[in-house]
C-alpha cells in the first residue's frame, strides 16, 4: 500500500513539473517571438520625431522600448492590438481597424451610470506603457488628474485626504464603475470612512430638511468642500456657514433671516476675535455643533435652553460653574420659573459684545437689563420680595441716580449681587448675605472707609455671632431704596430721624429680651438730651452724637467714643467748658436704685415734692372753687328773693290804683 502511494505521488509530481515547463517554455517562446516581431515595429517607432497628422493635429508615434517592455503589455505582440498591421507594409494604411481592448479583456463590464462609459480605454490606460492595475489603484490621483486637471480638482493632491492616502476611487469608485456623486449620496459616500459623523448627521436638522425635499439642506461637501477639503473650524465657518447663511435667497427675512444673525456675529466679540485669527474664538460650530447640529427646539440641541450652559461652558467654564450655583442658574435648571435667565438672556446670541469695552454692558445698561425682568410682573408671585417695588426703589436710589449722572463708581445690580454668582441672601456665600454685606458695600473705593469703621463694631461682632437682630449696612440704609442724604434737611428733623432709626431696634421688647439689652431708648427720651430733641432742638445730642455712625462700640471697648477715657473728647464736642465730673456721670441708668442710689432718692424726693405740690394746689383749688360756688349760689337766692318782693309791691300798687279809678268813675 505504501509503495503504491509513493508511485502515485512521484507520477503526480512529474506531471505538474511537465505542465509548468510547457507553460514556461511557451511563454518564453512567445515572448521571444513577440520581441522579434516588436523589434520590427520599434525600428521605426523608436524615432522620437516620428509623427502623423490627423485632422490637422500632429500626433507622436514614438514608443519608448524600455517603458513598453516594463508595462503590462511588454510581452505582447504589437499586432495583438494593431490588427492587420504589417511591418513591411509601409506606409501603413490609415484606415485600419481601431484597437479593440475587449478582444483580450472580454471579462470587463462597464457598470451602469459609469461616467467614463464613452471614454476610450487609452484615456486612462496608456496602451504602450500601461501600469499594473494594483499600481493604478494606489496612485489614482495622478492618473485621474491627467484629464481632470481643473484647479478645483487638482487641489485634492495637497489636501488632508491626499495626505492620508485617500484616492479618487475611494469616493467615486474605481475601475470601470466610476460614478458622479449626487447630493443625496454624499453622506453615504463619506460614511465609508466617517461613520461616527454620519451617525450624528443622520438624526439631525439637515436630515429632516432633506426628507421634506428642501434642496438647501447641507450635505458634507457643502461644509467641507469637494476636492479641497476644509477641516479647520475657521475654514468651515468662512467657507460654509457664512457663505450659505448670508444668502438671502436661501434664508430670507430682515428680522428673522440668518443674514441678520451673521451680520451681528461679525461685529460680536467672537466674530472680532476670528478676524484676528484667534483660535480660541467661538465659531458657529462651537455653539451650534457640527454634525450633530439640530433644530433649537429639539431637546437634544446644543442651542436648547436647557443645554445652553453646557454649550457656553466649553469656553466659559468658570462663569458657568458660578451661574449653576446661583439663584438664576438653579431656577433655570429646575424649570420652575419660565422666565429664568440663561446665558443668552443677558449676553445675547449672535451679537455678544465685550463686557469690558462696550456700552451695552455699562453699569447703567446692565442695571436696566436686570430691571427688564425684575419689574412689570414678569417674575412669578412666589419670588421673594416684590420685584416691581424693588425696581421702583432702585430707580429712585442714590446709586441709580448717580449712574444716570455718569458716576461709573456708583453701585449697579452686579456690584452688590454679583454677575454670574448671584445667590439668595440666605446663602452663606452670597454677597448679600448678612455676614457679607459690609464687605460688599466696602468693595473697592465705594464705602471702604465706612466698612473699615464698621468692622470691629458691636453691631458687626453680633452679626458674626449669627444674631438675627444685629444690624448691618442695609438695616439702617436700606437696600434698593437707599436715599441720598439731604444736606439741607432741618437739623431737628434729622436728629429725630436718627433717634427713631436707633429706636426701631433699641425700643423693641423682643430684641431687648433676646439680646439682654437695656431699654436705652426710654432712658434717652427721659434725659435732658432726649427731651431737648423731642422739644425741637437741632443742637441737642442724639444717638450718633455720642456713639458714632458705623463704629458703634461697647463702652468697655477702649476704641469706643463712650469709653470712660474718651468721654472728655466726646462730650467736649458740645460741652467745651464742662469739668471731669460731667464726663464721669452715668448715662442711660435703667435701675437708679441699684446703679445710682443718690439719683434714685433725689428723683423720688423731687417726685414727692412735685406730687405734694400739685396735690396741695389741686386741693386748694377745689376748696376755693367750692367756696366760690357757695357764695355764688347765696347771691343768686338773695337776688331771686328781692325780685319776688318787688313783684308783690307792684301788685299792691296796681290794686290801689284800680280801686281809685273805680271810685272816680262812680262819681261821674
Amino acid at each position: 500500500m505504501r509503495l503504491d502511494f509513493a508511485k502515485k505521488l512521484i507520477l503526480f509530481s512529474l506531471l505538474v513539473m511537465g505542465i509548468v515547463w510547457v507553460i514556461f517554455f511557451t511563454d518564453i517562446r512567445t515572448s521571444v517571438l513577440s520581441t522579434k516581431a516588436n523589434d520590427e515595429c520599434l525600428s521605426c517607432h523608436e524615432d522620437k520625431d516620428l509623427t502623423m497628422e490627423i485632422k490637422e493635429k500632429k500626433i507622436s508615434l514614438f514608443v519608448d522600448k524600455n517603458k513598453f517592455e516594463k508595462g503590462v503589455h511588454g510581452g505582447s505582440d504589437c499586432k495583438d492590438c494593431h490588427v492587420n498591421y504589417k511591418a513591411d507594409d509601409l506606409p501603413h494604411v490609415t484606415k485600419k481597424a481601431d484597437v479593440d481592448c475587449k478582444s483580450c479583456h472580454s471579462d470587463l463590464k462597464t457598470e451602469d451610470h459609469n461616467v467614463h462609459a464613452k471614454v476610450k480605454c487609452e484615456s486612462c490606460h496608456n496602451p504602450h506603457y500601461s501600469s499594473p492595475v494594483k499600481e493604478i489603484k494606489n496612485n489614482q490621483t495622478e492618473f485621474c488628474t491627467k484629464c481632470h486637471n481643473q484647479k478645483n480638482v487638482t487641489v485634492f493632491k495637497t489636501n488632508i485626504h491626499a495626505q492620508k492616502n485617500v484616492q479618487c476611487g475611494d469616493c467615486h469608485k474605481s475601475g470601470h464603475g466610476v460614478k458622479d456623486i449626487s447630493r443625496t449620496e454624499v453622506a453615504k459616500t463619506c460614511n465609508q470612512c466617517h461613520k461616527n459623523a454620519h451617525e450624528k448627521l443622520d438624526n439631525v436638522l439637515n436630515k429632516s430638511m432633506m426628507k421634506t425635499g428642501n434642496t438647501n439642506a447641507p450635505v458634507c461637501t457643502d461644509c467641507h468642500g469637494v476636492h479641497k477639503i476644509y477641516s479647520s473650524k475657521l475654514d468651515i465657518q468662512t467657507q460654509a456657514c457664512l457663505k450659505c447663511h448670508l444668502d438671502e435667497k436661501k434664508f430670507p427675512g430682515e428680522e428673522k433671516g440668518s443674514a441678520k444673525f451673521v451680520a451681528e456675529y461679525k461685529t460680536s466679540v467672537h466674530g472680532m476675535l476670528t478676524g484676528k485669527d484667534n483660535k480660541q474664538a467661538a465659531l458657529c460650530t462651537d455653539c451650534h455643533g457640527n454634525h450633530e447640529m439640530d433644530d433649537p427646539k429639539n431637546p437634544g440641541s446644543a442651542k436648547m435652553k436647557a443645554n445652553l450652559m453646557e454649550t457656553c461652558g466649553k469656553c466659559h467654564a468658570d462663569e458657568v460653574v458660578k451661574f449653576k450655583n446661583s439663584a438664576h442658574g438653579k431656577a433655570y435648571l429646575s424649570g420652575d420659573i419660565k422666565d429664568a435667565p440663561s446665558c443668552t438672556s443677558c449676553h445675547g446670541e449672535h451679537n455678544i459684545k465685550n463686557v469690558a469695552s462696550t456700552e451695552k454692558f455699562s453699569k447703567i445698561n446692565t442695571s436696566d437689563m436686570c430691571l427688564t425682568c425684575h419689574k412689570g410682573g414678569k417674575l412669578t408671585k412666589d419670588v421673594k420680595n416684590n420685584s416691581d417695588s424693588l425696581a421702583a426703589n432702585y430707580h429712585l436710589s442714590v446709586h441709580y441716580v448717580a449712574l444716570k449722572d455718569g458716576n461709573t463708581n456708583s453701585a449697579s445690580c452686579a456690584d452688590c449681587h454679583g454677575a454670574h454668582e448671584m445667590k439668595p441672601s440666605n446663602d452663606p456665600t452670597a454677597k448679600t448675605n448678612k455676614k457679607n454685606i459690609a464687605n460688599t458695600c466696602g468693595t473697592t473705593d465705594c464705602h471702604k472707609k465706612q466698612a473699615e469703621q464698621y468692622i470691629g463694631s458691636i453691631h458687626q461682632v453680633a452679626v458674626d455671632k449669627d444674631s438675627k437682630d444685629a444690624p448691618t449696612c442695609t438695616n439702617c440704609h436700606g437696600n434698593h431704596q437707599i436715599a441720598k442724604r439731604d444736606k439741607g434737611i432741618d437739623k431737628n428733623i434729622a436728629s429725630k430721624s436718627v433717634v427713631k432709626l436707633c429706636s426701631d431696634c433699641h425700643s423693641s421688647t423682643g430684641i431687648i429680651q433676646r439680646n439682654e439689652l437695656k431699654d436705652i431708648t426710654r432712658t434717652f427720651n427721659e434725659s435732658f438730651h432726649g427731651l431737648a430733641v423731642r422739644g425741637g432742638s437741632g443742637d441737642a445730642a442724639n444717638c450718633e452724637s455720642c456713639h458714632g455712625y458705623h463704629n458703634v462700640r461697647s463702652p468697655e471697648d477702649s476704641l469706643s467714643s463712650t469709653f470712660k477715657a474718651n468721654l472728655t473728647k466726646t462730650c467736649g464736642q458740645c460741652h467745651k467748658m464742662a469739668d471731669k465730673t460731667l464726663f464721669e456721670t452715668k448715662i442711660h441708668i435703667v435701675n437708679p436704685q441699684v446703679e445710682s442710689p443718690w439719683l434714685f432718692w433725689i428723683t423720688n424726693f423731687y417726685i414727692l415734692i412735685i406730687i405734694g405740690t400739685i396735690g396741695a394746689m389741686t386741693l386748694h383749688n377745689i376748696l376755693d372753687y367750692r367756696k366760690k360756688m357757695q357764695i355764688k349760689r347765696g347771691m343768686i337766692k338773695e337776688k331771686k328773693s328781692q325780685e319776688n318782693s318787688n313783684k308783690e309791691v307792684s301788685k299792691r300798687d296796681n290794686s290801689i290804683d284800680n280801686t281809685d279809678n273805680n271810685e272816680d268813675n262812680g262819681k261821674n
